[in-house]
């Protein structure tokens, strides 16, 4: 989504792999795009390693089990460069992984 909000049209990329495979679409639907483009004000990323510490963040602190795609809003809200003016929520979904790759991402 971000190349095609950077690009203002839809773009195709030729790849895209994330341990947050869910969120790994390598083109935005039509509908999603023209919403992400009128409601949104900004998209931020996150590195492979922020979702990872957001991961065990969540089961350390939170007590939550959490899928990768669903830990990075968690993992861009614990940037201390991301500004927060006003209270933030996170969505935090899924459970829906193999314990010994949630294991691996613990350590």
């Amino acid at each position: 989504m971000k190349s095609s909000i950077d690009a203002g049209e839809i773009r195709t990329l030729e790849r895209a792999q994330s341990m947050a495979d869910g969120l790994m679409a390598v083109r935005p639907g039509d509908l999603n795009f023209a919403h992400v483009r009128k409601f949104l004000d900004r998209i931020d990323t996150v590195e492979e390693e922020e979702i990872a510490e957001a991961l065990r963040w969540l089961f350390r602190e939170a007590r939550l089990v959490a899928e990768p795609s669903g830990a990075v809003a968690v993992a861009a809200a614990r940037r201390e460069r991301t500004p927060q003016a006003a209270p933030a929520v996170a969505i935090v979904s899924g459970g829906n992984l193999d314990p010994a790759v949630f294991a691996k991402y613990l350590s």
